[in-house]
């Protein structure tokens, strides 16, 4: 599993299609806000992004059960194909007022930080600069 992470449009998108261009992988498919079912091959590439939306479709789970939840859905998913996960840096430290938007943000913290601990790579988008913070390639 690979992690490519970055504040809203910073290229993170961009990024991943020229990574995937640049290996010539033509089996690629993209999910925004959804996790699919883990039927596709070792050749296969899916990508997933808006995390946010995932977690918003049960955001009454505790955070860390929730956290570990997708997580484990992301695990199952990666024992077939190659997963990349493109994640929406939305705390950089600011506190929201509203408890269901903390509550999003420390879901989002709990689920990056497994992503980061067990990806094989992880990649940070500063405005369209990558920048490796795990693994190389």
């Amino acid at each position: 599993m690979r992690v490519i992470i970055g504040g809203a449009y910073n290229g993170k998108r961009k990024f991943v299609k020229e990574y995937l261009d640049k290996l010539n992988i033509k089996n690629r498919y993209v999910f925004e806000g959804e996790i699919p079912a883990s039927t596709y091959s070792k050749e296969d590439y899916v990508v997933i992004g808006s995390f946010e939306k995932i977690i918003l479709q049960s955001i009454e789970l505790d955070e860390e059960e929730h956290a570990a939840r997708i997580f484990q859905k992301l695990s199952v998913l990666d024992e077939h194909t190659n997963v990349i996960c493109v994640c929406t840096d939305i705390g950089r430290g600011i506190v929201p007022l509203q408890k269901e938007d903390r509550k999003l943000r420390d879901t989002c913290g709990r689920l990056y930080q497994k992503l980061f601990a067990e990806s094989e790579q992880v990649i940070r988008i500063w405005y369209g600069l990558p920048e490796i913070l795990k693994g190389g390639d």
